[in-house]
Protein backbone atom coordinates (compact mmCIF):
# COMPACT_ATOMS: atom_id res chain seq x y z
CA UNK A 1 0.00 0.00 0.00
CA UNK A 2 1.18 3.82 -0.97
CA UNK A 3 0.05 6.67 1.27
CA UNK A 4 -1.39 9.42 -1.11
CA UNK A 5 -1.56 12.63 0.67
CA UNK A 6 -3.96 15.04 1.85
CA UNK A 7 -4.29 17.81 -1.21
CA UNK A 8 -7.01 19.68 -3.91
CA UNK A 9 -7.25 19.50 -7.52
CA UNK A 10 -9.84 20.02 -10.37
CA UNK A 11 -11.45 17.23 -11.61
CA UNK A 12 -12.60 16.56 -14.78
CA UNK A 13 -11.50 18.03 -17.90
CA UNK A 14 -11.05 21.27 -19.59
CA UNK A 15 -13.66 21.44 -22.57
CA UNK A 16 -10.43 22.12 -24.92
CA UNK A 17 -9.42 18.68 -24.05
CA UNK A 18 -9.49 16.26 -26.96
CA UNK A 19 -11.86 13.05 -26.91
CA UNK A 20 -13.35 15.16 -23.83
CA UNK A 21 -16.91 13.65 -22.99
CA UNK A 22 -20.18 15.59 -21.38
CA UNK A 23 -19.91 14.28 -18.14
CA UNK A 24 -16.57 15.30 -17.78
CA UNK A 25 -17.43 19.25 -15.95
CA UNK A 26 -14.74 20.33 -13.77
CA UNK A 27 -15.09 21.60 -10.26
CA UNK A 28 -12.81 21.55 -7.07
CA UNK A 29 -12.15 18.37 -5.11
CA UNK A 30 -10.24 19.03 -0.92
CA UNK A 31 -9.33 15.89 -0.23
CA UNK A 32 -8.61 16.90 3.35
CA UNK A 33 -7.30 13.31 4.43
CA UNK A 34 -4.90 10.51 3.72
CA UNK A 35 -5.50 7.38 2.69
CA UNK A 36 -3.76 4.23 1.65
CA UNK A 37 -3.92 2.93 -2.01
CA UNK A 38 -2.74 -0.50 -3.44
CA UNK A 39 0.59 0.16 -5.51
CA UNK A 40 -0.77 -1.90 -8.29
CA UNK A 41 -4.11 -3.13 -9.12
CA UNK A 42 -5.11 -6.58 -7.27
CA UNK A 43 -3.30 -9.70 -9.14
CA UNK A 44 -3.87 -13.37 -9.80
CA UNK A 45 -2.06 -14.12 -6.85
CA UNK A 46 -3.44 -12.31 -3.79
CA UNK A 47 -7.40 -13.02 -5.74
CA UNK A 48 -6.29 -16.53 -5.66
CA UNK A 49 -6.06 -16.39 -2.05
CA UNK A 50 -9.30 -15.06 -1.20
CA UNK A 51 -10.88 -18.03 -3.90
CA UNK A 52 -8.75 -20.85 -1.71
CA UNK A 53 -10.37 -19.67 1.37
CA UNK A 54 -13.29 -19.92 -0.37
CA UNK A 55 -14.67 -16.30 0.21
CA UNK A 56 -14.18 -15.23 -3.39
CA UNK A 57 -15.94 -17.61 -6.33
CA UNK A 58 -13.14 -18.01 -8.57
CA UNK A 59 -14.78 -20.55 -10.89
CA UNK A 60 -17.41 -18.53 -11.64
CA UNK A 61 -15.24 -15.75 -12.77
CA UNK A 62 -12.95 -17.93 -15.27
CA UNK A 63 -16.16 -19.79 -16.58
CA UNK A 64 -17.15 -15.85 -17.41
CA UNK A 65 -13.97 -15.62 -19.13
CA UNK A 66 -14.66 -18.22 -21.31
CA UNK A 67 -17.72 -16.74 -22.25
CA UNK A 68 -17.96 -13.91 -25.09
CA UNK A 69 -20.99 -10.79 -24.28
CA UNK A 70 -23.45 -12.69 -25.31
CA UNK A 71 -22.95 -15.88 -23.18
CA UNK A 72 -21.54 -18.00 -26.22
CA UNK A 73 -17.86 -20.10 -25.62
CA UNK A 74 -14.69 -18.00 -26.93
CA UNK A 75 -12.29 -20.71 -26.29
CA UNK A 76 -10.14 -18.56 -24.66
CA UNK A 77 -10.27 -20.03 -21.13
CA UNK A 78 -7.29 -19.62 -19.56
CA UNK A 79 -5.58 -17.39 -21.90
CA UNK A 80 -5.20 -14.51 -19.61
CA UNK A 81 -1.68 -14.09 -17.76
CA UNK A 82 -1.79 -14.62 -14.68
CA UNK A 83 0.66 -14.51 -11.06
CA UNK A 84 1.39 -10.81 -10.83
CA UNK A 85 -0.94 -10.05 -13.62
CA UNK A 86 -4.03 -7.66 -12.41
CA UNK A 87 -6.86 -10.64 -11.98
CA UNK A 88 -9.29 -9.86 -14.82
CA UNK A 89 -12.90 -10.92 -15.38
CA UNK A 90 -14.28 -9.97 -11.68
CA UNK A 91 -17.80 -7.99 -11.06
CA UNK A 92 -17.47 -5.26 -8.69
CA UNK A 93 -19.44 -7.62 -6.08
CA UNK A 94 -16.43 -9.71 -6.70
CA UNK A 95 -14.28 -6.92 -5.78
CA UNK A 96 -16.39 -6.37 -2.92
CA UNK A 97 -16.01 -10.03 -1.73
CA UNK A 98 -12.20 -9.46 -2.07
CA UNK A 99 -12.39 -6.89 0.18
CA UNK A 100 -14.66 -8.83 3.32
CA UNK A 101 -12.37 -11.44 3.67
CA UNK A 102 -9.24 -8.94 3.10
CA UNK A 103 -10.71 -7.04 6.35
CA UNK A 104 -11.79 -10.49 7.97
CA UNK A 105 -8.15 -11.66 7.40
CA UNK A 106 -6.60 -8.48 9.00
CA UNK A 107 -9.23 -7.39 10.86
CA UNK A 108 -8.21 -4.07 10.01
CA UNK A 109 -12.11 -3.39 8.87
CA UNK A 110 -10.89 -0.25 6.73
CA UNK A 111 -10.62 -1.46 3.17
CA UNK A 112 -12.14 -0.75 0.10
CA UNK A 113 -12.94 0.27 -3.10
CA UNK A 114 -11.54 3.85 -4.19
CA UNK A 115 -14.07 6.54 -4.98
CA UNK A 116 -13.94 8.36 -8.48
CA UNK A 117 -13.00 10.97 -7.29
CA UNK A 118 -9.83 9.88 -5.31
CA UNK A 119 -8.70 7.93 -7.76
CA UNK A 120 -8.25 10.61 -10.07
CA UNK A 121 -6.97 12.33 -7.34
CA UNK A 122 -4.31 9.87 -6.80
CA UNK A 123 -4.25 8.99 -10.88
CA UNK A 124 -3.25 12.92 -11.29
CA UNK A 125 -0.41 12.58 -8.73
CA UNK A 126 -0.84 16.46 -8.25
CA UNK A 127 -0.51 17.15 -12.32
CA UNK A 128 -2.83 19.11 -14.27
CA UNK A 129 -2.33 17.64 -17.66
CA UNK A 130 -4.07 14.89 -20.22
CA UNK A 131 -1.95 11.87 -18.59
CA UNK A 132 0.62 12.26 -15.27
CA UNK A 133 3.12 12.41 -17.35
CA UNK A 134 2.35 15.12 -19.86
CA UNK A 135 -0.09 16.40 -22.86
CA UNK A 136 0.39 13.58 -24.98
CA UNK A 137 0.02 9.73 -24.72
CA UNK A 138 2.96 7.46 -24.29
CA UNK A 139 3.33 3.60 -24.54
CA UNK A 140 6.93 4.25 -22.20
CA UNK A 141 4.10 5.02 -19.78
CA UNK A 142 1.38 2.72 -19.92
CA UNK A 143 0.07 -0.50 -21.83
CA UNK A 144 -2.68 0.18 -23.78
CA UNK A 145 -4.19 0.00 -27.19
CA UNK A 146 -4.25 1.72 -30.89
CA UNK A 147 -4.76 4.87 -31.63
CA UNK A 148 -8.72 5.69 -31.52
CA UNK A 149 -8.74 6.48 -35.27
CA UNK A 150 -7.27 2.60 -35.37
CA UNK A 151 -10.59 1.18 -32.97
CA UNK A 152 -10.03 -1.30 -30.20
CA UNK A 153 -6.95 -3.62 -30.22
CA UNK A 154 -3.50 -3.81 -28.25
CA UNK A 155 -0.19 -2.04 -29.62
CA UNK A 156 3.71 -2.77 -29.08
CA UNK A 157 5.28 0.31 -29.19
CA UNK A 158 8.11 1.62 -26.49
CA UNK A 159 8.09 0.26 -23.07
CA UNK A 160 4.99 -1.66 -24.25
CA UNK A 161 5.28 -5.28 -25.02
CA UNK A 162 2.07 -6.50 -24.24
CA UNK A 163 -0.17 -6.34 -27.39
CA UNK A 164 -2.87 -8.18 -26.57
CA UNK A 165 -2.47 -9.23 -22.75
CA UNK A 166 -2.17 -7.48 -19.43
CA UNK A 167 1.34 -6.76 -17.92
CA UNK A 168 2.92 -7.58 -14.88
CA UNK A 169 1.90 -4.78 -11.95
CA UNK A 170 4.88 -1.86 -12.10
CA UNK A 171 6.20 -2.54 -15.96
CA UNK A 172 5.60 0.90 -16.28
CA UNK A 173 7.47 3.77 -14.20
CA UNK A 174 5.43 4.77 -10.97
CA UNK A 175 3.26 8.39 -10.63
CA UNK A 176 4.30 10.30 -8.03
CA UNK A 177 2.43 9.17 -5.55
CA UNK A 178 4.07 5.79 -6.17
CA UNK A 179 1.25 3.99 -7.89
CA UNK A 180 1.33 1.83 -10.90
CA UNK A 181 -0.73 1.46 -13.55
CA UNK A 182 -3.05 3.77 -12.75
CA UNK A 183 -3.03 4.57 -17.01
CA UNK A 184 -3.41 1.91 -18.45
CA UNK A 185 -3.24 -2.09 -18.38
CA UNK A 186 -6.65 -2.71 -16.97
CA UNK A 187 -9.68 -0.66 -15.89
CA UNK A 188 -10.57 -0.64 -12.14
CA UNK A 189 -13.60 -0.37 -10.44
CA UNK A 190 -14.64 2.28 -7.70
CA UNK A 191 -17.22 2.48 -5.48
CA UNK A 192 -19.38 5.03 -6.61
CA UNK A 193 -22.98 5.01 -8.24
CA UNK A 194 -23.55 7.24 -11.56
CA UNK A 195 -23.70 10.86 -11.59
CA UNK A 196 -23.88 12.40 -15.16
CA UNK A 197 -23.39 15.85 -14.15
CA UNK A 198 -19.78 15.89 -13.43
CA UNK A 199 -19.71 19.36 -11.68
CA UNK A 200 -22.50 17.70 -9.03
CA UNK A 201 -19.95 14.68 -7.54
CA UNK A 202 -18.62 15.27 -4.31
CA UNK A 203 -16.67 17.54 -3.52
CA UNK A 204 -14.72 15.91 -0.69
CA UNK A 205 -13.70 12.63 -1.87
CA UNK A 206 -16.47 10.34 -1.02
CA UNK A 207 -18.54 8.58 -3.48
CA UNK A 208 -21.92 8.70 -5.14
CA UNK A 209 -24.13 7.12 -3.23
CA UNK A 210 -27.40 8.85 -4.53
CA UNK A 211 -27.00 8.36 -8.21
CA UNK A 212 -27.78 5.61 -10.50
CA UNK A 213 -26.57 2.37 -8.51
CA UNK A 214 -27.98 0.11 -11.59
CA UNK A 215 -24.07 0.81 -13.08
CA UNK A 216 -20.98 1.03 -11.12
CA UNK A 217 -17.65 3.15 -11.87
CA UNK A 218 -14.94 2.19 -13.57
CA UNK A 219 -11.43 4.58 -14.16
CA UNK A 220 -8.07 3.92 -15.78
CA UNK A 221 -7.51 2.49 -19.36
CA UNK A 222 -6.73 -0.89 -20.82
CA UNK A 223 -4.77 -2.55 -22.67
CA UNK A 224 -6.99 -3.01 -25.50
CA UNK A 225 -8.06 0.70 -25.21
CA UNK A 226 -6.98 3.88 -26.84
CA UNK A 227 -5.28 7.12 -25.87
CA UNK A 228 -8.85 8.80 -25.52
CA UNK A 229 -9.70 6.33 -22.62
CA UNK A 230 -6.36 7.00 -21.26
CA UNK A 231 -6.87 10.51 -19.85
CA UNK A 232 -6.88 10.79 -16.49
CA UNK A 233 -10.29 12.79 -16.25
CA UNK A 234 -11.90 9.75 -18.48
CA UNK A 235 -15.26 8.11 -16.53
CA UNK A 236 -16.49 4.79 -17.98
CA UNK A 237 -20.26 3.68 -16.15
CA UNK A 238 -21.22 0.99 -18.75
CA UNK A 239 -21.51 -2.17 -16.51
CA UNK A 240 -23.93 -3.50 -14.17
CA UNK A 241 -22.28 -4.89 -10.87
CA UNK A 242 -22.47 -7.87 -11.05
CA UNK A 243 -21.05 -8.07 -14.70
CA UNK A 244 -18.37 -10.63 -14.83
CA UNK A 245 -15.72 -11.86 -17.56
CA UNK A 246 -14.86 -8.55 -18.74
CA UNK A 247 -10.92 -9.57 -19.57
CA UNK A 248 -9.63 -5.59 -19.17
CA UNK A 249 -11.44 -4.57 -16.18
CA UNK A 250 -10.00 -5.44 -12.85
CA UNK A 251 -9.88 -3.46 -9.38
CA UNK A 252 -7.53 -2.27 -6.75
CA UNK A 253 -8.07 -1.72 -3.03
CA UNK A 254 -7.86 1.48 -0.64
CA UNK A 255 -7.57 1.45 3.07
CA UNK A 256 -8.69 4.11 5.10
CA UNK A 257 -6.29 5.76 7.78
CA UNK A 258 -7.31 6.75 10.86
Amino acid sequence: MVIVPPGAFIMGSPATEKGREADEAQHAVEIRYSFAVSKTPVTWDQWDECVRARACDGASVEAALGLDRDGKPTGNLGDHPRGNHPVVGVSWLDARDFIRWLNDRTGAGTYRLLSESEFEYAARADSTTVYWWGDEPSHDYANYGKDAAEGLGGKIEGRDQWENSTSPGCSFPANPFGLCDMHGNVYQWVEDCYEPDGARLPADGSAVENGDCSVRGFRSNSFESSEVTLRSANRAYVYAPDTRGRSYLGFRVAKTLR
